[in-house]
């Protein structure tokens, strides 16, 4: 068998930073104008059902994925066509069987979860979220096959209808569901149908674009080291097991963090109705602004965890070390100008998104843009350590971080002084304490230890410049051109003084940019050595 040709890691994650950056801005025009037509209280439920779905979502095929993409870029890298067929025809059957039973317990749980989380109106935004777990279970074995074998596109295109649907159909139904007269506990279902919709699309096309990737690859039909079926589950069972509980750890911590933040604070006097609102405001805006720019991290990871399983299959050490590096000079050019932008601007940002509750948010977001560096760190020390086959640590980290979490909110919040605003001091204390074990955990447990922390110094003087700019030159900016264009011309300044700024303090590699396409035309012009 001849192997597919693969994507670079940069290339990949090129690819799924883009797509995911898009994914985002899709979902940012969805869910303000969603919350501005349904109000802080129909995001309320809009985010009480979603939050059950994430967990359950997670605990269903969080570790899955990842365990075939990385048992795939095994196999092709050690010309195991056969192989590579029968981990997609195990994981798919087991994929099927978890996706139907999650959605049967998401349906029959229902009322008990919401009216334990003290938000019993979203019980049909529940119910219409339910199916999606199914075509999610069914759509990850599609992924993971396509990533393993180092092709990202299929994975971005899908993430792109699921988005696109989910602005259409789902906006399209709230509207529909408040001109028929519905209340916004209805409208919210609507809305969230839209996502349901969108995983059905994206399932039916990842399952049409395995087909061309398998007729693509040219397996051959010979292979004597296979494995047998029961071997195979074995080992998907073994890699997914760790990664499923450690990232449902996390899920279930926040659904439980759901929990704690409305009871507690209606313990210390606030209104069931006005903290659903205080909670659906947090997480619409302040956390949604947050995990904008974090999905450039995710998008990197998903191709990290094939390129180094793929190097550790050639017994390609230096390429896997290689990757690495790169990794974690990527992760501080990204993290921190987007930590540095959306404490500086994170009155303004908001103010361009949304048209209320803006005073309430911005605070939070400038909590959590600290928060977001451990979050990057966080995502990066997982993959390496999934991608090294030591997929049971982060199990370790993330209990910890969870535990953490979970007693920091639970005082900070009682707190009359401090309220809501504890939540997004626990989100840094959680991922603070994950980070810090995960570091300890590369270098002692694997070899894939950074060398060259030292270049961070690089991306984290040009933010801190890029900040100080940005300071400085917001208020007249809007106050000659108003506030949502000068915050807009505003962050394009950023980028260009960030920018230059690297290049300044020569902060960009050749060999990362080499991995680029055109990637040695954009090294000459940017004059690297």
């Amino acid at each position: 068998m001849s192997k597919i040709q693969k994507q670079s890691f940069l290339e990949g994650a090129l690819i799924m930073a883009i797509a995911n950056m898009i994914v985002k801005v899709i979902g940012a025009f969805f869910k303000i104008p969603l919350k501005n037509l349904i109000g802080s209280d129909g995001m309320g439920m809009f985010y009480g059902a979603y939050n059950i779905y994430s967990a359950l979502v997670v605990i269903s095929t969080a570790g899955l994925p990842v365990a075939v993409s990385r048992m795939i870029a095994e196999a092709n890298a050690r010309g195991r066509g056969r192989e590579i067929d029968r981990i997609y025809h195990v994981s798919f059957g087991l994929f099927l069987a978890i996706g139907a039973l999650s959605t049967f317990l998401m349906v029959a749980f229902a009322k008990p979860l919401l009216a334990y989380q003290g938000n019993p109106d979203a019980f049909w935004s529940l119910i219409a979220l339910a199916p999606a777990v199914f075509f999610v279970a069914l759509m990850s074995v599609y992924r993971g096959y396509c990533q393993g074998l180092r092709n990202m596109v299929p994975t971005a295109v899908s993430q792109l209808i699921e988005a696109l649907s989910k602005l259409v159909f789902g906006y399209g139904l709230a509207i529909v569901a408040l001109k028929l007269g519905y209340g916004v506990e209805i409208a919210s279902a609507g809305a969230i149908l839209g996502v349901t919709i969108g995983t059905v699309l994206g399932a039916v096309y990842m399952a049409v674009r395995r087909r061309r990737v398998r007729e693509v690859s040219k397996f051959s039909d010979f292979d004597p080291e296979v494995r047998t079926d029961r071997e195979l589950l074995k080992t998907l069972v073994i890699i997914a097991i760790p990664i499923t509980i450690g990232a449902a750890v996390m899920s279930l911590t926040n659904l439980i963090d759901n929990f704690v933040v409305m009871r507690r604070l209606q313990s210390i006097g606030y209104a069931k109705e006005l903290t659903v609102a205080m909670y659906g405001a947090y997480s619409s805006m302040s956390v949604a602004l947050m995990t904008l720019p974090q999905t450039l991290i995710v998008g990197m990871t998903v191709s990290l965890i094939p390129a180094i399983a793929d190097a550790y299959g050639a017994k390609d050490y230096a390429r896997a070390r290689a990757n690495t590096e790169s990794a974690t000079r990527l992760t501080g050019m990204l993290a921190f100008p987007c930590a540095s932008g959306l404490f500086v601007l994170a009155w303004p940002l908001l103010n361009l998104l949304f048209s209320e509750d803006v005073d309430f948010a911005a605070p939070l977001l400038q909590t959590l843009a600290f928060a977001f560096l451990f979050v990057s760190l966080v995502s990066v020390t997982n993959a390496l350590l999934q991608a090294a086959g030591k997929e049971r640590l982060p199990v370790i980290s993330m209990i910890a971080g969870g535990v953490v979490k979970l007693v920091t909110n639970f005082i900070l919040i009682g707190t009359p002084s401090i309220n809501i605003h504890g939540a997004p001091i626990g989100t840094i204390a959680c991922y603070a304490t994950i980070a810090i074990i995960n570091i300890v955990f590369v270098y002692t447990k694997t070899e894939l230890g950074p060398k060259q922390w030292y270049m961070l110094w690089k991306p984290l003087a040009a933010a801190v410049v890029m900040g100080i700019f940005a300071y400085f030159t917001y208020p007249p900016l809007a106050a000659l051109l108003g506030a949502r264009l000068g915050v807009i011309v505003c962050i394009g300044l950023c980028v260009a003084v960030y920018l230059a700024v690297m290049l300044l303090v020569r902060g960009f590699v050749r060999e990362d940019i080499l991995m680029l396409p055109k990637g040695a035309k954009i090294a000459r012009m940017l004059r690297l050595k």
